[in-house]
């Protein structure tokens, strides 16, 4: 079990620190891929329940997930919004498995644990078996991952990475490894193309490496040369696709968040208020962590009679850092330029922040805690989660739900339009076109899984062409927002919601071929 006495050599064999430079942690490894199982079982657990519980208190997957399902229909060096890496990697699924919310769902619940799990090895090595599994239990209860495990967009691949790089950092320092330099840049290179935020795991690595005076080894010094130079080579198509297509993503960026240039004391607001939510993604991990401690209040001695580990220094400012400086330079980012910060962009940085948060009372204060305690404190957290979860949700009939995608019963409407507009085009949907949130999810709900043409822009949806276009005719979705193009007639589903058929063009005749190719 993940949260037995720590008998093994983690409390004495371990080198937690960097002083012991010449020895790489071979020993650890092994003991700590020992109880991987535990932990894998344990993540499985988790995730299948989460997936379940979120895909049966929504009528629509999250409207970032089935972005991904409309990108795969044609694998590109960028998009107008994002990188590439993350609809590289769904098409392998999409090809065996095809285009399903169920799918998308998966994608996300793999990443998302596969990132957890990286993270409590490292902080099991650092800090003990016993205090990683509690991080990990309450890395379990933030909110970004256990009420978004179904979530699949590039927040949570850029999770994966981050934790990724951050093994092979501490790798790179505790084995002096020239590889592991070498695999850092990789994975910072496919950070770069998963999210651009990639940046801030970067600058971990840089202030941990200042830290440990890396300009004074020529090992880290020419470790840290060789990253970046891997890091730069992977991220050179996309490089290569941004000035071809006049830096696309960055433009998006620019007239949304980080075009926002709001007043000074706006600024100070939104930080604070980003900050607070946060805080309110960690409240559960919290809630667990002070209801143990309260717990154990009176305890005087540790739960295990073998010795508490300690936390050595340099374990110890590695873990500050990797999980304290991204969202603390997130606010400052805000503070300085004025963007709109994004609440979601903690989710890639947050799988350390729990075990960074212990730090700050000592080790032997968690190690008062039972395994059984904790167990059941973490149960009591998740069932008060799924609680909260379907609260929330539309299947609740209260009306609290404030998720447009979930509370979008797409089905339903796409199973009363798709009749008629059928009817009116002489076949089968091909295509769909209008608000991306809507039309997307109407694609996914069809059975013919048309194509998608994003907020009717082409330059936005290159899976698409004009030819196709004229020869299979386009489903235009919308609400009361947004209208189709002229001269099509609107049909109301609802108050709402409408849609409108543009008919396809009809073949040209021979004779008009002829005429056309003279």
């Amino acid at each position: 079990m993940l949260l037995q006495p720590d008998s093994s050599g983690d409390a004495g064999g371990r080198p937690t620190g960097l002083e012991t430079r010449d020895a790489p942690a071979s020993s650890p490894c092994r003991s700590a891929n020992a109880h991987l199982p535990d932990a894998v079982a344990w993540m499985a657990v988790w995730a299948v329940a989460w997936v379940s519980v979120l895909m049966a208190l929504s009528w629509s997957p999250p409207t970032d997930s089935v972005e991904q399902l409309v990108w795969v229909r044609s694998i590109e060096w960028g998009y107008h919004k994002h990188p590439p890496l993350p609809t590289m990697m769904i098409w392998p699924l999409v090809q065996l498995f095809g285009i399903h919310e169920w799918v998308v769902s998966a994608a996300g619940a793999l990443v998302i644990s596969g990132a957890l799990l990286i993270s409590w090895r490292l902080v099991r090595e650092l800090a003990g078996r016993h205090f990683a599994a509690l991080a990990m239990l309450g890395s379990l209860s933030i909110t970004y991952y256990s009420g978004r495990t179904n979530f699949y967009n590039h927040n949570t691949v850029l999770l994966l990475f981050v934790a990724a790089a951050a093994w092979f950092c501490w790798r790179a320092f505790a084995d002096r490894s020239p590889r592991a330099w070498l695999a850092l840049g990789l994975m910072l290179g496919l950070g770069a193309l998963a999210k651009y935020q990639v940046v801030l795991a970067a600058l971990c690595v840089i202030v941990f490496w200042l830290t440990q005076r890396g300009w004074r080894d020529p090992l880290h010094l020419r470790g840290l040369l060789n990253a970046a130079l891997v890091a730069a080579v992977v991220f050179a198509p996309h490089l290569w696709w941004l000035v071809a297509h006049d830096f696309l993503p960055f433009r998006y960026a620019a007239h949304t968040s980080l075009g926002a240039a709001m007043a000074c004391a706006q600024r100070a607001a939104h930080a604070v208020h980003w900050l607070a939510d946060q805080c309110n993604r960690l409240s559960p991990a919290l809630l667990l962590a002070a209801g143990l401690l309260w717990k154990t209040r009176r305890e005087t001695v540790p739960a295990s009679p073998d010795p508490v580990p300690a936390v050595a220094p340099d374990a110890r400012v590695f873990l500050l850092i990797w999980g304290l400086l991204p969202l603390l330079t997130i606010v400052l980012i805000g503070l300085v330029t004025g963007a709109d910060l994004q609440f979601q962009w903690g989710t890639a940085f947050m799988s350390f922040t729990c075990a960074a948060l212990m730090l700050f009372l000592p080790e032997g204060r968690w190690h008062r805690i039972e395994r059984r305690d904790a167990v059941t404190g973490f149960l009591a957290v998740q069932i008060l989660l799924f609680a909260m979860t379907w609260v929330m949700s539309p299947m609740s009939g209260l009306g609290l739900s404030k998720s447009r995608s979930a509370g979008f019963r797409s089905e339903h409407f796409a199973a009363r339009i798709g009749p008629p507009a059928r009817t009116v085009l002489g076949g089968p949907v091909r295509i769909v076109a209008g608000s991306a949130r809507i039309a997307s999810a109407f694609a996914l709900r069809m059975p013919e899984r048309p194509l998608v043409l994003l907020d009717g822009d082409m330059t936005a949806s290159p899976w698409l062409s004009v030819a196709q276009i004229r020869r299979h005719g386009v489903l235009w979705v919308g609400d009361e927002n947004s209208a189709p193009p002229p001269g099509l007639e609107r049909h109301w589903v609802t108050g709402k919601l409408w849609w409108s058929v543009q008919l396809p063009e009809p073949a040209p005749s021979a004779q008009e071929d002829e005429l056309s190719g003279d």
